[in-house]
């Protein structure tokens, strides 16, 4: 996922790294807060355990529940009783707000990620769900541990997360050395907009980035095909006209023939 930040080039890239790491796992944790805010929308607050009554503890029958409710959850997380249909637009509307303070649009406007757009959109979604439910989620649901601070998003999602005090960051397939200013691998000019790659700690070298974007591949592509169009076309036309090349085509062929010219070449 791109996103872009501001920063100095005095510095240090120790700092850099830190706060990247933090901003990259605040936006994972936002991404993941937002998607359970529309399951709670649908399907109300989370069960204890997964396909099963909370009060008997026994396994719920998922023909019978889906038969006698409408809100049932397919994967058997939620209870099946949302907020009311108001309600749930409100939370609906605060997770996709959510999801635009990360969207990664961003990145290709180069406008600047802000910590502060994204904490104040987890906020507003506090506020929605303390609407929808005065009286707190039970504290079995994600949702209520993600809100109160109490979720790791490290453990929850191990490949994405990165520990931002050992975390790296990579430029022009170079490793940057955390004790170093960002100064001593761009120089001190501050307009200069880098491309890096965050890394854990222990991962090898990142592949190097395609020289052509995305959209410049697919205007390749859309060329290539037009140009094998063209050419399948021309060569189909000069198939159909190349009996004009043959002798017996010749207007001339008698004539050639009876002056014993023909089968003659001049270069």
């Amino acid at each position: 996922k791109e996103f872009v930040v501001e920063t100095k080039t005095t510095a240090s890239v120790d700092d850099i790294c830190t706060e990247v790491g933090e901003l990259h796992n605040l936006m994972l944790a936002a991404h993941r807060l937002a998607g359970q805010i529309d399951q709670l929308a649908k399907h109300g607050p989370m069960r204890k355990q997964a396909g099963c009554d909370d009060k008997t503890g026994e396994l719920i029958d998922p023909l019978k529940e889906k038969a006698s409710n409408p809100h049932y959850d397919p994967l058997g997380f939620r209870v099946g009783k949302p907020p009311g249909p108001d309600v749930a637009k409100v939370l609906t509307r605060t997770a996709d707000e959510c999801r635009a303070a990360i969207d990664v649009q961003q990145a290709a406007r180069k406008i600047a990620i802000s910590r502060s757009k994204i904490e104040e959109a987890i906020n507003n979604i506090k506020g929605a769900v303390m609407i929808a439910y005065p009286m707190n989620l039970p504290e079995h649901d994600i949702i209520r541990t993600m809100l109160e601070g109490k979720d790791d998003v490290q453990a929850a999602c191990p490949k994405e997360a990165v520990d931002p005090k050992s975390c790296v960051i990579w430029f022009a397939r170079k490793k940057m050395d955390r004790k170093e200013k960002l100064s001593k691998y761009c120089g001190k000019n501050e307009k200069m907009f880098l491309k890096v790659r965050l890394q854990t700690k222990n991962q090898r070298m990142p592949q190097r980035e395609a020289r052509l974007d995305k959209d410049a591949q697919t205007k390749m592509m859309q060329y290539w095909h037009k140009k094998n169009e063209e050419d399948k076309r021309l060569k189909e036309q000069e198939e159909e006209d190349d009996y004009l090349n043959s002798d017996w085509a010749n207007p001339k062929a008698y004539k050639a023939a009876l002056q014993g010219m023909k089968g003659i070449r001049f270069r």
